[in-house]
């Protein structure tokens, strides 16, 4: 990427570095639009809300989409998709919807423009500008497709990029730049439906058949309160996580909704087998001949009262004594726990199950992140060599800031080589700075550098940015 810069003085552009996604749900209220059937998820709210939330991006058309363990949601004007397979400072991204749209213009050749913002062969309209570094320029904005071109019929200047699109009317003045609804048009052939909300729910993943159902059938004190879902995931079935189970339809015109072994998926594995114990009060569930578990009375009449093992699965542990007269016993798709005096109820596993796969898909990263999350930015995006540059570094923990640490910078020079610098403590309100020599290199190198902070865990905490050479 080139950039003949229009000079933006002290442009700052903050790294979204989000780590543990529960820290944003827990404080931040729903951003959607009243007349939007679905919610911000939490795992995009922060990330949505650094992009200019519902004034830019639009009301929400369609629920989360689980694929495998990326997520998905459509904007009215883009695709945000999470990822936690990837190194955190790339786990958040729009997708490049706008290359569907077959709108491309040829770029030019000369870059010995002066006074243009020059990206990747493109002139980035000088009116767009502003909004596109904002937004976080080639990171979510993604390269331009186009020029700027001229609409005659709505009498405005429209710009294509890779992720979102850019406009501005004319015939207001000082008319705020906007974007081209990208999210609907790519949505299309997802949702089906979007002129008419009602018709997106019911294609999209409504609550109904087959779960409400078999919820009846069941009971709801054993499923408890439905906490997500229905959502789509890779091999094509619906799923919906209760709080003490999962459910789940092989596919959308499945007439049946059949509990989920989240015992498995959750890590906890089959006890071996033992032979029957001779007590009337346990009866015994046969696996193999002579081997199986033995199920106390009250289990046993519990479960038949509530679909039966069929629903719960086999047993997969013998009785455990927690403490005096408690006691647990599970099964491969649910547990249960009995108080003396208190009888039988299911343990919560869909809130874990919800936790580990749907909410954070990268749990074990997070726990050993501790809720840690760094945000940098540079004084200037561009700067020359004869000039020094000033790096800012915010630290967090959930919503509170980190006083009193020590980060480190790590500059990755042209020559391949790295410059490691300490950061002063941080302050009261969890920020720092340092002064870096100025970097010598030739005009338009990118120079990467990331600020991390050891001592959380097995892994330290990085959240990672770029700065260009220019002006020289």
């Amino acid at each position: 990427m080139r950039k003949i810069p229009i000079r933006n003085p002290r442009f700052i552009l903050f790294s979204l570095f989000v780590v543990v996604l529960s820290a944003c749900s827990g404080t931040t209220p729903p951003s959607t639009a009243a007349s939007s059937p679905y919610l911000i998820e939490p795992v995009f709210r922060q990330f949505y809300d650094f992009l200019g939330g519902q004034a830019k991006l639009g009301s929400a058309l369609s629920p989360v989409i689980v694929e495998g363990h990326v997520q998905k949601q459509y904007l009215e004007n883009a695709l945000m998709i999470y990822n936690p397979a990837l190194r955190p400072s790339e786990q958040y991204s729009l997708a490049p919807v706008g290359r569907q749209l077959g709108v491309w213009d040829e770029p030019i050749a000369s870059t010995d423009l002066q006074g243009v913002y020059f990206v990747e062969g493109y002139i980035v309209y000088e009116g767009f500008v502003p909004l596109y570094e904002q937004m976080g320029a080639q990171r979510y904005v993604g390269t331009p497709l186009t020029g700027v071109r001229y609409n005659g019929e709505q009498n405005r200047v429209e710009q294509y990029f890779e992720n979102v699109g850019f406009f501005q009317n004319l015939d207001v003045g000082n008319s705020e730049v906007q974007l081209m609804p990208y999210g609907r048009i790519a949505c299309a052939d997802t949702c089906s439906a979007l002129a008419n909300p009602a018709a997106i729910i019911q294609v999209e993943l409504s609550y109904g058949e087959p779960f409400v159902s078999s919820v009846a059938q069941m009971g709801d004190v054993f499923t408890g309160s439905r906490l997500a879902g229905p959502y789509k995931k890779a091999d094509g079935s619906l799923e919906v996580i209760y709080q003490n189970l999962v459910l789940y339809a092989p596919s959308e015109d499945s007439q049946s909704a059949i509990p989920r072994p989240i015992l498995a998926d959750l890590g906890v594995l089959p006890e071996p087998l033992v032979t029957k114990l001779d007590n009337p009060n346990l009866m015994f569930y046969s696996i193999d001949g002579a081997l199986g578990h033995n199920v106390p009375l009250f289990f046993s009449n519990y479960i038949a009262q509530h679909g039966d093992f069929e629903i719960f699965g086999q047993p997969i542990s013998e009785l455990k004594l927690e403490d005096q007269g408690v006691a647990s016993q599970c099964f491969a798709n649910a547990c249960l726990r009995y108080t003396q005096g208190g009888g039988v109820e299911p343990l919560p596993l869909g809130v874990e199950y919800k936790t580990r796969f749907y909410d954070q898909p990268a749990v074990e990263i997070q726990e050993q992140l501790a809720e840690i999350r760094i945000q940098v930015w540079e004084d200037y995006s561009q700067i020359s060599s004869a000039e020094q540059q000033v790096i800012h570094a915010t630290l967090f923990a959930g919503n509170q800031f980190l006083s009193g640490l020590q980060p480190y910078l790590e500059i990755t020079l042209p020559g391949g080589g790295t410059s490691i610098y300490q950061f002063p403590l941080s302050d009261v309100n969890g920020q720092t700075q340092l002064n870096i020599p100025a970097v010598r290199a030739q005009n338009g190198t990118l120079i990467p550098y990331k600020v991390c902070l050891e001592g959380f865990g097995s892994t330290e905490v990085c959240a990672s940015e770029s700065f260009m050479i220019w002006g020289n």
